[in-house]
């Protein structure tokens, strides 16, 4: 496991590079918290975001360090890597928090290439004993954001690295860094991992795509997490035109708009 102070020196070097930093080149244009930050959708995640924030903060029992908010859905192409990035960019953007985004999909990653950041250890490598915890955060030059890719992939053997005492302290030294960290964590039916990870989450965010998703099938996804806190539920693909606008404020009080 790494050491406290190499993980520290890590991020001084890294909050030192990313201050006042440009947006990175390969970055993924469905990043909107970067790409179109005004857009409906960016305020939709900064919506959440503060849903989350005000989650956590009803919470009776005191939580120590920094808040871990897993992000998974029931099966794959429901838009967990997307909504994760979002979600840690917008929280690093808010410029009142130290945050870190965890690709914990060690079977088919999205973080690193979604950032433009290549082939790079990461937390595969970190949970293997092949790199350190400092080595492997990366960077992203917008916001206070560091990034930890899957890094490379052990297969069939991600569940069990996952519930094991490295990815146990590896949260454990990331609470102690950031204020907040995000997971990007495989989908509830498809493998053992979201289970693993949930339980080690502060609450569990639920993605699922509206119009695609059997409600069924959501409902089978969260029981499949045996109890891990899932705190709420995100609605992909949503047709903006059925989105309701919002009441306008008239002397401080709401309206009815009609």
């Amino acid at each position: 496991m790494s050491s406290i102070p190499k993980a520290v020196e890590a991020r001084r070097q890294f909050l030192e590079r990313i201050e006042g930093g440009a947006a990175e080149a390969g970055i993924d244009q469905r990043l909107v918290a970067i790409t179109n930050p005004m857009g409906a959708a960016a305020e939709q995640y900064r919506m959440l975001l503060h849903r989350l924030r005000w989650m956590r903060a009803q919470r009776t029992q005191a939580i120590a360090g920094g808040a871990v908010i897993a992000v998974t859905s029931s099966v794959r192409g429901e838009g967990v890597s997307i909504t994760a990035a979002n979600l840690a960019l917008t929280a690093a953007r808010a410029r009142d928090a130290k945050v870190a985004l965890v690709d914990c999909d060690l079977r088919r990653g999205a973080a690193g290439a979604l950032f433009g950041m290549g082939a790079r250890a990461g937390l595969a490598d970190v949970l293997t004993g092949k790199t350190e915890i400092g080595e492997a955060l990366g960077r992203y030059s917008e916001g206070h954001l560091a990034v930890i890719t899957a890094g490379r992939a052990p297969g069939s053997e991600s569940a069990s690295l996952l519930a094991g005492t490295r990815f146990a302290q590896t949260l454990s030294l990331l609470r102690t860094l950031f204020d907040e960290i995000y997971l990007d964590v495989p989908p509830a039916l498809a493998t053992a991992d979201a289970s693993v990870v949930a339980h080690q989450a502060d609450g569990v965010v639920m993605v699922t795509r509206a119009g695609v998703t059997p409600r069924e099938q959501v409902a089978s996804a969260v029981r499949s997490l045996m109890g891990a806190p899932v705190w709420g539920l995100v609605l992909n693909g949503v047709d903006p035109s059925r989105v309701p606008a919002p009441l306008p404020v008239v002397k401080g009080q709401l309206t009815s708009g009609q």
